[in-house]
């Protein structure tokens, strides 16, 4: 105990006996006042205690003082100068002949003396319990009174270190050893027949070694840096001890199972095989703690651990050791419900282990790199090793019957686990072979029959318009015609992990692993998809919120197999069919909303692949018997205005800062996906109509007495705008939304699209050159399509533009985008050419002087750009040129042109381009109407023709 903790715990002690005299003191002027004592005994009793209490509180005044603790001495110091006053003037004690008149004066004195002195005991008693934390708290070397050197306390510490690691490693030594398996024989003949054959030998205590160690681990969860792990993994435990434990007591196991099955007596169940039984409990829990990810902890203990965990990951590439999990998990999965709580999470735990080391990430290497490729390949010999001992099958069993309600705690294990076999592998690599060996391996999944088989529970809902459509479950049945957006509860922000939901950075695989991933994947599809999948979703119906850590990486796998299915034309639609329905891809839209409202784009862009392969599957199945399906959906896609906002949103998210490229190219590719269906739906309806939100409300009425009570409540609600909620002239009363219908006009959605943030996105993509295929249609759409080529016209724009022209690029439709972007330099020189039109379209100059100089070169040399009619002319220099005044600014007229272009957009006349897709689609607009080119406020585009709508976010 410190010296200030000592005086803090005196001064308690005298604060409570002051503030007992302070308290003696007032009972006895209070009985002086009733006249229960005379004056003279009054004197007598309180001046022997005077001088004590000035002595006491002088006393704490000055230790307070010469400790150093300044807030206590300050507290002090009023009342030991008045004491000081009073003994200076005399007037210290009570005189019995004064004491009657100055009665009042006394009594208010011990009353202040009272308060004080109950204050000073709190304020004592809270500083003594923080000096004691503190000290109980603190090193010893930081305490003053203990001078340690820092070599002493490192001695310290490494002393204690050193006799933990001897604990950890004598218990890690009590495992077991290897041994000669004929020990006898060794001894005899020693060298006869070379070097004896070794065997492990479990100890007699392995089994309280094993739950030491397991122990120690979790007394190591309690600190920092994992020493026990890191301990275990050095010694290499897992692979010299554990691994040989497990694998001995988990055939004695066995072989008791199978002798018990055999005999229907059962004598073989003794103390040896509960003995067993436990060992092999005790192995399996320390697999799940050895092998368990370290993506929460931080980067230092990551890079410390990923060696020992891949050196785990090649010891589990082991025949014998992966038989002996795989007969256990389904020894107990035999049972069925017989089976036990143990038992169950016996099987949950053998599953765990699996999904830890397939977890385990391998070394992203160039495939040349022979140094490395024993280490690259070890993911496919895992593979290898899973299939050859039929440990896939379990897996794709356990899939396949996910929709059984014992299944629940297991879905999204099996969901971790099939995601990491197709780890890091595109789906371009499962068709690098011939497609006729997919189903080579799995023609005895399409000879059963099977509930989980394409159109298994197929129902037939007539539409209302005399056709029927085929839905796959009652809840389609009941609920045909759901709106995708339904009402969602406030989505919560998610706790912040550290870690991708989906990694997508490909590998390189092996033949061999490819013929096994595309066997996989096309049983799973075939037989497990539709339950495995629709099992998933309902649970992430369910959730607590609609945001969590295993609904990206869903989505990432439901779009994934869909992929593959839609790229191999032997697998029918039916086999996922349960991505495609309308409450899913609803569920799908709306974790894709919330993703955006929290920007979580790391889970978006999941969801946005996802959205993606729905849409192409639904175009597929309009081509097909499925049609009425495929209608029935993309009808209450495009019937929600909230949908088709979401896809304009999703286009002007992006920032360099806080997305990536891929994220970027990922929304190309889904934008133009969702357009190209779009179109073609909305060519094959007559009146599209679409469903909007819009604000309405209720003007006030002033109250009259003449006036009908009643014309308040018959007033007819008023549309309005958000710009006009806060119009002060115009008084409301209540605002309030409401679902309208309003006609479908494409041209003017895809008008949404032509804003600068998009531009700005989407030239990100330009340098270098990627997803070419789906950037031009969008560029071409915003400046030929939409005539508004002057979003381009800034200098970063403009640079990365440049980069098409370079040879070194190679990418699809090279002709098209460099002719499109030709064209935009020749608009963009004509823009350049004149201030008023540099100032009206705020056109950037290029610094670049000899980029420019080559780019005219360029142009006058090929000839390009010239295809596509222009729509900012010299013709329209010159009226900017007639109209300008005397000082060079834009006159009238001109502002009142470029006023009435703005109000008024018009479309290029003449017949509308073809497709963006094609070459053919460089087709001109007329020039004449120049309008069209002027920049318009965007505030003032309508929805679908209207003025109600508005796309702005």
């Amino acid at each position: 105990m410190s010296l200030t903790a000592f005086l803090y715990i005196l001064a308690l002690i005298m604060a409570g006996v002051l503030l007992f005299g302070a308290v003696y003191f007032v009972i006895m002027l209070t009985d002086l006042e009733c006249d229960y004592i005379n004056p003279i005994d009054l004197a007598n009793n309180l001046n022997t205690y005077v001088m004590p209490e000035m002595a006491a509180q002088l006393f704490l005044f000055v230790t307070f003082l010469l400790v150093g603790e300044w807030m206590s001495m300050l507290l002090n110091l009023p009342l030991v100068g008045w004491n000081i006053v009073k003994v200076i003037n005399a007037r210290q004690f009570y005189d019995a002949t004064e004491v009657f008149r100055t009665l009042p004066k006394h009594k208010r004195e011990n009353f202040v003396k009272v308060a004080f002195y109950l204050v000073c005991f709190f304020y004592y008693l809270y500083s003594m319990i923080i000096t004691l934390v503190n000290e109980s708290t603190t090193p010893d070397h930081q305490h003053p009174e203990v001078m340690h050197t820092q070599e002493e306390d490192d001695a310290a510490v490494s002393e204690e270190i050193a006799r933990y690691r001897n604990i950890v490693l004598s218990a890690c030594s009590s495992l077991g050893n290897m041994q000669p398996k004929d020990v006898t024989a060794t001894l005899s003949s020693p060298a006869k027949d070379g070097p004896p054959t070794m065997h492990y030998v479990p100890s007699k205590d392995c089994l309280g070694s094993l739950k030491d160690i397991k122990r120690y681990i979790q007394l190591d969860e309690q600190g920092e840096g994992k020493l026990v792990l890191q301990w275990l993994g050095e010694w290499s435990i897992l692979e010299r001890d554990i691994v040989p434990i497990f694998i001995i007591n988990a055939k004695t196991l066995l072989g008791t199972a199978a002798g018990l099955r055999a005999d229907s007596d059962g004598g073989g169940g003794g103390s040896d095989d509960e003995q067993a039984l436990k060992i092999v409990v005790s192995c399996v829990e320390l697999f799940v703690f050895l092998t368990w990810s370290m993506d929460s902890e931080t980067e230092e203990v990551k890079m410390q651990f990923i060696r020992i965990l891949r050196s785990y990951k090649r010891a589990f590439a082991n025949d014998e050791l992966v038989f002996c999990l795989l007969a256990i998990a389904v020894m107990y999965m035999k049972r069925g419900s017989a089976l036990s709580e143990k038992e169950w999470m016996m099987v949950k735990g053998i599953l765990y282990v699996f999904r830890n080391i397939l977890a385990i990430p391998d070394p992203l290497v160039s495939p040349s790199s022979g140094a490395m490729s024993a280490q690259v390949e070890v993911h496919d010999k895992l593979i290898a090793v899973l299939e050859k001992q039929m440990a896939i099958d379990f897996f794709l069993t356990l899939a396949s019957s996910a929709d059984q309600r014992r299944m629940k705690d297991l879905r999204k294990t099996l969901l971790d686990i099939i995601y990491y076999l197709f780890y890091r592998v595109p789906v371009a690599a499962l068709f690098s072979q011939p497609q006729d060996t997919w189903f080579k391996d799995s023609e005895h999944h399409r000879s059963r029959s099977s509930r989980h088989n394409n159109f298994g529970g197929v129902y037939a809902v007539s539409t209302g318009e005399g056709s029927i459509m085929p839905v796959f479950n009652t809840r389609e049945v009941l609920q045909p015609f759901a709106n995708l957006f339904k009402k969602r509860a406030k989505v919560q922000k998610p706790k912040e992990t550290g870690q991708t939901p989906v990694d997508r950075q490909w590998r390189t695989v092996n033949a061999e692993s490819i013929l096994i991933l595309r066997r996989i994947a096309a049983v799973f599809i075939e037989s497990c998809y539709n339950p495995f999948v629709g099992a998933l979703f309902d649970d992430s119906r369910s959730g607590v919120t609609v945001v969590d850590e295993f609904t990206p990486r869903l989505l990432y796998m439901a779009a994934y197999f869909v992929d593959i299915s839609l790229a191999n034309s032997a697998i029918e639609l039916g086999c996922t069919c349960t991505l495609v329905q309308t409450h899913t891809f609803g569920l799908v839209m709306r974790h894709a909303s919330s993703y955006v409202e929290l920007k979580e784009w790391n889970r978006l862009e999941p969801a946005m692949y996802c959205i993606q392969q729905i849409l192409l599957a639904l175009s597929k199945m309009r081509r097909t018997k499925l049609a009425s399906l495929g209608e029935n959906v993309l009808s209450n896609l495009f019937y929600d205005g909230d949908a088709l906002d979401l896809f304009v949103q999703l286009c002007r998210v992006y920032k360099p800062t806080r997305t990536s490229r891929g994220f970027l190219e990922q929304v190309a590719r889904l934008t133009e996906t969702f357009l190209d269906t779009l179109k073609g739906y909305a060519e094959t309806k007559v009146g599209m109509t679409v469903k909007k939100r819009v604000k309405k409300r209720v003007p006030k009425v002033k109250k009259n007495d003449d006036a009908d009570p009643d014309s308040a409540t018959n007033a007819e609600a008023m549309e309005i705008d958000d710009e006009d909620i806060g119009d002060e002239s115009r008084e409301v009363e209540d605002i309030e939304e409401s679902l309208v219908e309003r006609d479908f006009n494409m041209k003017q959605y895809e008008t949404a699209f032509a804003v600068s943030d998009v531009v700005k996105a989407y030239s990100h993509l330009l340098a270098p050159p990627t997803s070419m295929e789906y950037v031009f249609p969008m560029l071409y759409r915003i400046a030929v399509t939409c005539q508004r080529p002057h979003l381009f016209f800034k200098k970063n724009i403009m640079l990365r533009l440049l980069l098409l022209f370079d040879d070194q690029y190679t990418y699809p439709r090279r002709s098209e985008v460099t002719e499109l972007a030709a064209w935009i330099f020749r608009q963009y020189l004509t823009v350049i050419s004149s201030p008023a039109l540099t100032n009206q379209f705020k056109a950037e100059p290029l610094n670049d002087r000899m980029a420019v100089e080559c780019v005219l070169a360029f142009l006058k040399r090929s000839g390009m750009g010239k295809t596509i009619e222009p729509v900012i002319t010299k013709h329209l220099i010159k009226l900017q040129a007639e109209g300008a005044g005397d000082d060079g600014s834009p006159g009238k007229d001109a502002d009142d042109t470029a006023d009435a272009a703005e109000s008024h957009p018009l479309p290029v006349s003449g017949a509308a381009p073809a497709a963006a897709g094609s070459s053919s689609s460089l087709a001109s607009g007329s020039a004449n109407n120049y309008a069209a080119g002027v920049e318009i406020n965007e505030n003032e585009l309508d929805d679908y023709g209207l003025d109600d709508f508005d796309f702005d976010f």
